[in-house]
């Protein structure tokens, strides 16, 4: 199956509602584009200082049938795509919050949503001390395009994640990112976006946000470890092309998920 995916690489804003504005906007730019997925960066729904207090993330936060992710479901029935988004959405706690990730079907219906597991706590950063981190790993799931799975941008570090989703049948697997600049951090994107495709023999796209502490550098990355879609630093929509039948050549040549030696690790 071939289908076109849109990578938005954004910079959001602290006003949620500026972010749903954009975000339909993009969306609508990415469908009359021909895209049929357009991924939305992590925490797209409101960009919050590191150094602002839990209480900031916990004030902005909604439940995931909240007016942020319905926004987007209506553009995305209106369109007919699927979107993916990052949000912040409330824990249940009064001092932290999910980092969370949902695709949404042409239909307008959540499809999958996926919890943040793996928190960054490092480079000296501790997204642990506002957010919640998941108990358990979504999975991957059904769309009209075929068996995808989703992590969330310090996720790419944990091979583990992206093993498990491919053996649960994800041909493609989806990673928003609010990925932080750093020296370097665009070096350590890449090897490890071209890694977990290549590793696992599936697509890997990652739509990360750009500017003040990021870095852009958004990608697709084919089953074979062939970079097809690099969106460079800028703010912009980067358009590709996916077959998701390359997925069954490659592993033609290249059946390394068949050889794993199950009988040892």
């Amino acid at each position: 199956m071939k289908f076109k995916i849109a990578l938005a690489q954004v910079l959001a804003s602290e006003r949620k509602r500026d972010n749903l504005k954009r975000g339909v906007e993009l969306i609508r730019t990415a469908f009359e584009r021909g895209a049929e997925l357009i991924v939305l960066p992590e925490q797209f729904m409101a960009y919050v200082p590191i150094d602002a207090p839990a209480a900031r993330y916990v004030g902005l936060a909604e439940e995931v049938a909240g007016e942020f992710v319905s926004g987007l479901a209506a553009e995305a029935r209106k369109r007919r795509v699927h979107v993916v988004a990052g949000i912040l959405e409330k824990s249940g706690r009064k001092d932290k919050v999910y980092n969370t990730v949902v695709m949404i079907g042409p239909d307008g219906r959540v499809i999958s949503t996926h919890r943040k597991l793996q928190l960054f706590d490092s480079f000296g950063f501790k997204e642990s001390s506002r957010f919640e981190p998941a108990s358990e790993l979504e999975g991957a799931f059904k769309t009209g395009l075929g068996r995808m799975g989703m992590m969330t941008c310090y996720e790419l570090r944990f091979p583990e994640m992206a093993r498990i989703l491919a053996l649960q049948g994800a041909k493609v697997i989806i990673v928003p990112t609010a990925w932080l600049a750093g020296r370097m951090k665009e070096e350590h994107l890449h090897v490890l976006a071209k890694a977990r495709a290549l590793e696992n023999t599936v697509f890997l796209a990652v739509a990360s946000q750009t500017g003040r502490i990021f870095t852009g550098r958004s990608l697709v990355v084919d089953p074979f470890g062939v970079s097809i879609c690099d969106a460079g630093e800028e703010e912009g929509l980067a358009v590709t092309e996916i077959d998701t039948d390359r997925v069954a050549r490659v592993r033609k040549i290249l059946p390394s998920l068949r050889h794993t030696r199950w009988d040892i690790y």
